[in-house]
């Protein structure tokens, strides 16, 4: 089964930008919900967090199916209020991390599929976050499908008769 958080984690580890900038690997439930990173807001300045709480579905392509998840990451960097060279420099800098997540993605992608992981990396839109987020931030955030192969073979003996 794919581990987004731990998947994650070791990209913001391993990315030398993301260390060398120290962003804050996070989990988080939504951007209306950013606990760990709120959590951490006095001690950090970069965030790269993850939100596995998207809703998800079971599909069925070419006689099998399959678990479709999304993951949604957010890059956040704090600037300075009313520095707006200071926030198109945050804001190139999550851009760049994005692009490096992308490579990314796309050179793990025949990996995960060995794994039974399938990845869309076909089209991953990003979203940009306009103004001062979260009394600080500016950043983006993106989404990725992941597509994991499950059984849902009727057992009876799983029901009472």
């Amino acid at each position: 089964m794919f581990n987004a958080h731990a998947y994650f984690e070791n990209i913001c580890k391993r990315m030398k930008l993301t260390s060398e900038k120290k962003y804050k690997f996070c989990r988080v439930t939504g951007i209306d919900h950013l606990e760990e990173t709120i959590h951490n807001f006095t001690s950090e300045k970069a965030y790269f967090c993850i939100d596995d709480t998207e809703d998800g579905a079971s599909i069925k392509k070419g006689g099998a199916w399959f678990e479709k998840r999304a993951y949604t990451i957010f890059l956040l960097k704090k600037f300075p209020f009313n520095k707006m060279d200071m926030q198109k420099a945050a804001l190139d800098e999550c851009r760049q991390i994005y692009r490096n997540i992308l490579s990314k993605l796309i050179a793990d992608r025949s990996r995960l599929e060995n794994e039974m992981t399938y990845l869309d990396t076909e089209r991953i839109a990003y979203h940009e976050i306009p103004g001062y987020f979260v009394s600080g931030c500016t950043g983006l955030y993106f989404n990725i499908i992941i597509e994991i192969p499950t059984n849902l073979v009727y057992d009876g003996n799983e029901w009472e008769s």
